[in-house]
C-alpha cells in the first residue's frame, strides 16, 4: 500500500512523516526539495506467532510506503499541490491530509491564519478542481470525436458531481464504471484520511483539532496527532516509549493507531503463507476471492489455480501444527470463489 501525505506548507507534514516512519527527514525547510519516501513494516503479532511454529528462514511483514509530498512554496499561490506533486500522487493508493491545528509564532501559515476546518475544505476543493480540469478536457475531446458513449456519460456524471462541490469518492459506481475511471487516477476519488495535527496544549482534549463535524459531514475518517510530540517519542528507544506515552496521555502508539485506522478506512486485511522457507503476511481487500488473493502472490498461481487449502490462524496456533489441524478437521479445501477471511493461513495448489 502506498500512501501520499499532503497538506499546506507548514502544516507539519514532514513531522507526521517522521513520526509514522521513524525517519529523520529535515523539518522546517521550505525551499525546493524532492518528496520524502519511506517504507515501514506493519506490526502483526500473528506473523510472530506463526514464526514461532515454523521457525522459518525468512519472516516478511506487510509493508506501507509513505510519500511526503514537497510543499508548494510559491509566494503568489495559495495551493497545496504543484505539478510535481500531482504527478507523484497519481500512483498512491490513498491520501492523508495533514491539517494544521497548532499555534506557533515562529511559523507563518500560508493563508495567514490557523483554521483547520477552512484548510480542510480548501484542499478538498483543490483536489476536485484538479479532477475537473481532467474531466473537462476529456469530455471536450470525446465531443469533438463524436464519441458520446458509456465513458462519455460516466465522465459527465463525474463532472456534475465535482461541480456540485462533492468528491468523486462519494459517487457510487458500478464495477464496470470503476474500471472505466481507474486510468484517470482522479485525486478526489482516492480514499482520504484526515489527520488533525494539534499542539501540546491540546493533548487530552476532545476533538483537539476541531475537525470532527467536518469529517462526519463528508464521511471522512479522522485521526488526530500531536505531531511534534509524536516525532520526539518516535526517536526514543522502543522500550521507553510506552511509559512516556502514558505519562503524556497520548494513548496507543501513533504508528499502530494510524495503521489500524488506515486498514479500516480502506477495508484491508491480511492473510498468511507459512512454512519453513518463509512466513509472510499479504495485504488484500475484504471480500477478495481466493483466486484473486493467489494473484497477489504471483500471476502464475492465479492462472493455474486449483484449490486453496485454508486454516484459520486461531486454529493453527491453538493446535500447534498443520498435522494436528488436519487431524481435527480444521483445514478446508476451497475453490476460486471462496471469500478470504482475515487471518487465513493458506497453501495455494496450482498447475501451469
Amino acid at each position: 500500500m502506498k500512501v501520499g501525505i499532503i497538506g499546506f506548507a507548514r502544516s507539519g507534514k514532514t513531522t507526521i512523516f517522521n513520526a509514522l516512519t521513524g525517519s529523520q527527514a529535515e523539518v522546517g525547510t521550505f525551499g525546493s526539495r524532492e518528496a520524502n519516501m519511506a517504507v515501514i513494516k506493519v506490526p502483526d503479532a500473528r506473523v510472530d506467532a506463526l514464526a514461532a511454529i515454523y521457525h522459518p528462514k525468512k519472516i516478511t511483514y506487510a509493508e506501507i510506503e509513505f510519500v511526503d509530498i514537497a510543499p508548494n512554496e510559491a509566494a503568489s499561490d495559495k495551493k497545496a499541490l504543484d505539478g510535481a506533486a500531482l504527478t507523484v500522487l497519481k500512483n498512491v493508493d490513498a491520501l492523508v491530509h495533514v491539517v494544521r491545528a497548532f499555534d506557533n509564532p515562529n511559523v507563518m501559515h500560508p493563508l495567514d491564519r490557523v483554521e483547520p476546518v477552512a484548510d480542510a475544505g480548501a484542499l478538498e476543493e483543490e483536489l476536485q478542481l484538479c479532477d475537473l480540469i481532467i474531466l473537462e478536457r476529456r469530455i471536450e475531446r470525446l465531443e469533438k470525436e463524436n464519441k458520446k458513449n458509456n465513458e462519455y456519460d460516466l465522465l459527465c456524471r463525474c463532472r456534475a458531481q465535482v461541480e456540485e462541490g462533492k468528491a468523486l469518492r462519494d459517487l457510487a459506481l458500478s464495477e464496470q464504471e470503476e474500471k472505466l475511471v481507474l486510468g484517470y487516477t482522479f485525486l478526489s476519488r482516492k480514499p482520504m484520511l484526515l489527520l488533525g495535527n494539534y499542539g501540546e496544549d491540546k493533548i487530552g482534549k476532545e476533538d483537539p483539532a476541531g475537525l470532527a463535524a467536518f469529517a462526519a459531514e463528508r464521511a471522512l475518517t479522522l485521526i488526530e496527532f500531536c505531531g511534534s510530540m509524536e516525532m520526539e517519542l518516535s526517536e526514543l528507544p522502543e522500550e521507553d516509549r510506552a511509559e512516556f506515552r502514558a505519562d503524556l496521555g497520548l494513548g496507543e502508539e501513533s504508528r499502530t493507531r494510524f495503521i489500524q485506522t488506515a486498514y479500516d478506512m480502506l477495508g484491508l486485511m491480511s492473510f498468511f503463507t507459512a512454512g519453513e522457507p518463509e512466513v509472510r503476511a499479504w495485504t488484500i481487500r475484504k471480500g477478495t476471492r481466493a483466486v484473486d488473493a493467489a494473484g497477489v502472490i504471483h500471476s502464475d498461481i492465479q492462472r493455474g489455480f486449483i484449490r486453496a487449502e485454508t486454516v484459520a490462524f486461531e486454529d493453527l496456533v491453538a493446535l500447534g501444527s498443520m498435522t494436528r489441524v488436519k487431524e481435527q478437521g480444521k483445514a478446508h479445501l476451497e475453490g476460486k470463489e471462496y471469500i478470504m477471511q482475515d487471518g487465513d493461513v493458506v497453501l495455494f495448489r496450482f498447475n501451469v
